[in-house]
């Protein structure tokens, strides 16, 4: 089985789809860091203090006045003539543009790149096994190890090691171009040990998210045995399916994968995000269920039928 997942993770790595796909993540990112730093600059705390109180007193002259600090709720109360009017301003509402880049938002930032990477992971599952059937080299390499099984398993298990290490090296490098614009341009303040162990958090929850995403990929291009034909069953159920039933029927949407996926790669529980009844640890349970419900299914089919 080593040597198999060995010449399996070989082949993978020396796809034309992999390479490019390594490629675009890293050039996007560097991209991405350059803009960020380019449009952010350093400003004082002192200076930006300046500003907020500059923007509440405005409001207070204008006849509203902020807040206290143990009152954040807006409330509102009648005039003279009968119009609705707030009895205060919460001081969170007050918005002043801050240029810097506070590294604490970069957690955020990984949370929200993490849907892209998870769909590419997809896409090179489905390539893995796709690609198989039109050149046939499926027939080949079943000539050369009949046990179809230990085939399917070391395919699915080469593609998931790639997926999850293009997230992992994908998400480091976006912290590592960031770091630059935080450190000149903005502030770490709030970084502390508890804020860099749920960077970790969210990194692992990333990482496990994409090996759900090979998997799902890969089992539905095994059964059409078609890449193209996987990628637009996925975009499919995302636009459809999600949509509609998530819609439509709210009490279903702790049964579908998006919904679950939120929850998972946010870190909060359903109630914070729309999907009740779910929280972290089993929304990733149930997108694992599904992963291997899937291949359980994709092994079946390609276990029983015709590769010829």
């Amino acid at each position: 089985m080593k040597a198999l997942f060995a010449g399996e993770l070989s082949r993978v790595l020396a796809r034309r789809l992999v390479r490019v796909a390594f490629a675009l993540a890293a050039v996007g990112i560097v991209v991405a860091g350059a803009i960020t730093f380019l449009k952010t600059h350093h400003l004082a705390e002192s200076t930006y203090q300046a500003r907020v109180d500059a923007a509440q007193a405005q409001t207070s002259v204008k006849g509203i006045p902020i807040c206290p600090p143990g009152q954040q709720d807006q409330q509102f109360t009648r005039g003279p003539n009968g119009d609705v009017q707030p009895v205060c301003i919460p001081g969170n509402a007050i918005r002043v543009r801050d240029p810097r880049l506070h590294l604490t938002s970069v957690r955020g930032v990984l949370q929200g790149v993490t849907a892209p990477f998870v769909i590419l992971a997809s896409l090179i599952g489905a390539s893995i096994i796709g690609a198989e059937w039109p050149s046939r080299t499926i027939t080949t390499i079943l000539t050369w190890e009949p046990r179809r099984i230990r085939v399917l398993s070391a395919k699915v298990l080469a593609a998931t090691v790639v997926g999850m290490v293009l997230t992992l090296l994908g998400l480091v490098l976006l912290v590592l171009v960031l770091l630059p614009s935080a450190l000149l341009h903005g502030t770490t303040a709030g970084a502390t040990g508890q804020w860099w162990r749920s960077v970790g958090g969210v990194g692992l929850r990333a990482m496990a998210m994409a090996a759900i995403g090979t998997t799902i990929g890969f089992s539905i291009a095994s059964v059409g045995r078609n890449t193209a034909a996987a990628m637009g069953v996925l975009f499919a159920y995302i636009l459809v399916i999600e949509n509609v039933v998530g819609n439509l029927l709210e009490g279903w949407r702790r049964w579908l994968i998006l919904g679950n996926a939120i929850v998972f790669v946010s870190g909060k529980s359903g109630d914070a995000t729309g999907v009740h009844g779910r929280s972290v640890a089993v929304a990733g349970l149930y997108l694992g269920a599904v992963a291997v419900a899937m291949f359980a299914i994709a092994a079946a089919l390609f276990q029983r039928r015709d590769v010829a």
